[in-house]
């Protein structure tokens, strides 16, 4: 009998194979695609479920009945790692926290490796870490979801609302997975939230390492912005950095530097050099990304931005009128907050795809005119029409995933830019 049942055959369950050779165990892979049958293979078995796997997957009911031992990649890889792990969660804003850190911190620090959610999987490399070595680790809700003892070094919580309740059933499990980033760390661990985040500084009360609070303006935080200053205080030391060397990025992002900043003083990076080293980093694609402009008439892909919380930041970044795209595969997200708290400069929503008809339900609950077409690029030019007497912005911030239509959100913002081009060639 093998001594593991790998649930997935995905990048993370081939990966994990590959890490369970080394160890010298065997094993077996189970996909739903297989069939399952209950003939005894999870009898008392260890099953690594990848991250992929909806909880009330088929073989997930089969485990549970045949009191198998459950456990996510995240729990079954994080002891093994001999490296200090940074974990960075959060509804939005993970990835570029990540990367902010993995980019300050190989500045000071030697190979730096840069794991987890949508890249690299944790457990491909847990084993080549070393004892002086950090690993900047991106935890999803569903890495989480399964980590029952996970405590990394330091833990960073960026911001917290309603999202993938499709995959986890209800916003208190969505709640439990995320809070398993930190609510084992110990008392020598660091836990790092977001202040301007009301959900999490409810949340951090329930943290067990010591916590550093981050803002953009309160000056309670252990790093906030004061004029053209970044405040950081860290053990009984304060620091002042020049703040210009970050004033082009946007107030989420700003955000998410100061997230990254904080880190770095825990890790003990020289924090004049991480503020340089984060003037210097380029943003990812497709997150708040000018692609084109035609006149006085700017397009903007934010193709990331997949729940609501997303788009309501995305939205606050502009003042000119705004022309906003909307619209995707169906996640139940909530809609109404993006409506109720719409600012006057959005002078037209226009909402494609899967959640099309829901999204014009909800923006005629609160007044808004939404108009409804058949495909992103109509929507695209519908926008820029829209604005041809004004000038401003098409926001293409969508709200929702992208599996309707497309293979993910990378894709989705590659059409809009091609979409965008035609417009621009046009002219």
């Amino acid at each position: 009998m093998a001594d593991v049942i790998i649930y997935g055959k995905g990048k993370t369950g081939l990966s994990m194979a590959k890490l369970l050779q080394k160890q010298g165990k065997s094993y077996n892979f189970y996909d739903d695609k297989d069939g399952f049958s209950n003939d005894g293979s999870f009898c008392n078995a260890t099953v690594i479920v990848s991250p992929g796997v909806h909880p009330n997957a088929r073989g997930m009911e089969l485990a549970r009945d045949s009191n198998a031992t459950v456990v996510g990649e995240l729990e079954y890889c994080w002891e093994l790692c001999q490296g200090k792990i940074i974990s960075v969660t959060g509804t939005n804003g993970k990835t570029t926290t990540c990367q902010m850190i993995h980019h300050a911190l190989k500045t000071t620090c030697n190979s730096v490796p840069l794991l987890g959610n949508g890249g690299t999987p944790f457990c491909s490399q847990v084993l080549d870490v070393s004892k002086e070595q950090y690993v900047v680790l991106e935890s999803s809700s569903f890495m989480l979801r399964d980590a029952n003892t996970f405590a990394p070094h330091i833990s960073v919580f960026t911001n917290f609302a309603e999202d993938h309740l499709d995959y986890h059933g209800s916003f208190a499990h969505y709640l439990r997975a995320k809070c398993n980033n930190f609510i084992h760390q110990k008392g020598n661990d660091w836990a790092i939230f977001n202040k301007d985040d009301k959900h999490l500084v409810e949340i951090s009360k329930l943290a067990k390492g010591k916590c550093l609070y981050y803002s953009l303006c309160d000056e309670q935080s252990n790093c906030y912005i004061k004029g053209k200053t970044i405040h950081i205080s860290f053990e009984n030391e304060h620091f002042c950095v020049d703040f210009s060397l970050l004033d082009k990025y946007s107030q989420h992002n700003l955000s998410n530097a100061l997230a990254a900043l904080l880190c770095c003083a825990v890790v003990g990076v020289d924090l004049e050099k991480a503020v340089q080293s984060l003037q210097e980093y380029t943003l990812l694609p497709h997150r708040l990304q000018q692609v084109g402009a035609v006149g006085n008439i700017s397009f903007v892909d934010d193709s990331k931005a997949t729940n609501v919380h997303a788009t309501q930041s995305a939205i606050r970044c502009f003042s000119c009128p705004v022309a906003l795209i909307l619209g995707g595969s169906d996640k139940n997200a909530y809609f109404d907050p993006i409506f109720a708290q719409l600012p006057s400069n959005v002078v037209q929503v226009a909402v494609f795809g899967q959640t099309k008809e829901i999204l014009q339900n909800c923006g005629k609950k609160y007044g808004v005119n939404v108009v409804v077409l058949d495909s992103l690029e109509q929507c695209v030019w519908h926008c820029y029409n829209r604005l041809l007497q004004t000038g401003g912005v098409v926001l293409m911030s969508n709200a929702c995933a992208s599996f309707d239509a497309f293979t993910g959100y990378e894709q989705r913002g590659q059409y809009f830019c091609k979409v965008v081009k035609q417009i621009e060639n046009s002219v």
